[in-house]
Formats: C-alpha cells, structure tokens, sequence
C-alpha cells in the first residue's frame, strides 16, 4: 500500500502543470489568484512531486517511474469534478478546498503511519503545504461565494462529486499503470483498485484521527457502491457561517 500510494502521489503532484492550465482560465478574471497558482501553489506541488519520485526511486530502483509517469500522463486530463453541470467559480473553488483538504488527510495519515523518519518528515511537509493551501482556496471560496447562490445542498453536491472525481478518474487513472512498468517481475504485491481503496481507506481511518467535516470529505472513499448519498442534515449554525472544512495541523 506505501509503494502504489507514494507512486500515485508523486504522478499527481508532477502533473500539477495541467491544473494550471485548465485553472488559469476559471481564474481569467483574477490576476492575483492566477499569479499565487503559478507562483506559489505550482512550484510548491512539482518540489513535492520531485521529492515523492525520489523517494520512490531509491526505494524501488526497479520501477520504471519514468515510462510509467508517460503513460499516465498520456491518459490523464484534469477534471473539475463538474462534468455536464455549470458550477460556477465559487463551486470550483470549493473543489479546491476538497482535494486540498484530502491531500493533508492523506499525507497527514502517511505520516502517522511512516517507520522511516525521512518518509514521516516528508509526508509531514507535504500534510503542512496542502493545508496551506487550503486557507487560501478556503479565504479565495469566502470572497467568490458573495457573487453566487451557494445553498448547503449544493454545496454538499459539490463536496461529493470532487471526491468522487479524485477517486474514480485522479487515483485511479495513476493506479491503472503501476503494474506493468517493473523492470523484471514485480517486488510488491499486485492489487486490484477495489483492494487498494480498501486497505487505504482503513490505513486513513486508523492514521488520521478523521474529524467529523473530514469523515464528511472521506465518505465517498468508503462506498461500495456508486449510490447518491442522502443530503446530511444541514449543521445548526448561525445564518451565514459555513462549517470550516481545514484539516488538522500536520
């Protein structure tokens, strides 16, 4: 489970560029956020990206990083997790707060769960920069939010449909390729996706100390089945406040 969910990560993070991209025209109207993309959140993400094939790398010298990162990224097109609907730019920045709020939760677990101290330091800073991220996309989602009607059911929408996205297409997309790119027979055990999601999704629930908006963002990681599940009921809060979706501190 560590060498396919080091080697998914590290395809993700490299292939930020793409993201970049497709975000630079949502953003069109908003110099200052396409500016922090490509100067702060990008750079960041390739670092890590870099740091991730590495690792692996010297780990598992006998895997092909390089042509199975090729044909990933042959297959691969970032999703806004809005496929046939019209979110909005305050929708698709509340996806950002989703998959930044994820990646911490992953790397947060990855690092609870590390033996080796530069594995757990990595997986640490990794946890740390996308919580950074989060406040951003999460003070970025506040100020878009005031031009459009975001109701909680649609936002609850929002919230399933990115997990679902980073499930079915991200992750699995990095996960299709792993098997085939070892020079020689393999030295990790072959997994199916179903086996993978399984054993991740309790590595999570046993590493990460999920609190209760994060159980929220996990819970498409947990279904068997691609059933729509009922709206929660909506949090009492006082009118106008949202429930705070930031992770814990690495």
């Amino acid at each position: 489970v560590t060498f396919h969910s080091l080697a998914v990560a590290s395809f993700l993070e490299t292939a930020v560029p793409l993201h970049v991209n497709r975000l630079a025209q949502v953003y069109g109207a908003h110099p200052d956020v396409r500016g922090w993309l490509e100067q702060a959140w990008c750079p960041q993400r390739a670092e890590l990206g870099r740091q991730l094939r590495g690792y692996v790398e010297a780990t598992w010298p006998e895997f092909d990083w390089n042509t199975a990162y090729q044909e990933f990224s042959e297959g691969y097109r970032p999703l806004s997790g809005f496929a046939g609907r019209n979110g909005g730019i305050a929708h698709e920045t509340l996806g950002l707060c989703v998959t930044s709020a994820q990646a911490a939760l992953f790397y947060r677990a990855l690092a609870n769960s590390a033996d080796e101290p530069a594995l757990r330091a990595l997986a640490l800073k990794a946890a740390g920069d996308h919580a950074g991220h989060f406040d951003f996309f999460q003070a970025l989602f506040e100020r878009c939010k005031a031009g459009e009607r975001v109701g909680f059911a649609a936002t609850w929408r929002t919230v399933i449909s990115v997990s679902r996205s980073a499930r079915d297409h991200d992750v699995a997309t990095a996960f299709q390729v792993l098997g085939g790119n070892w020079n020689g027979a393999p030295l990790v055990p072959c997994l199916s996706y179903s086996e993978y999601r399984e054993r991740m999704a309790r590595s999570i629930q046993r590493h990460a100390a999920l609190g209760p908006v994060e159980r929220l963002l996990f819970r498409p990681w947990l279904e068997r089945e691609s059933t729509a599940p009922a709206a929660p009921q909506q949090p009492s809060a006082r009118p106008g406040r949202w429930p705070q979706l930031a992770p814990q501190p690495a």
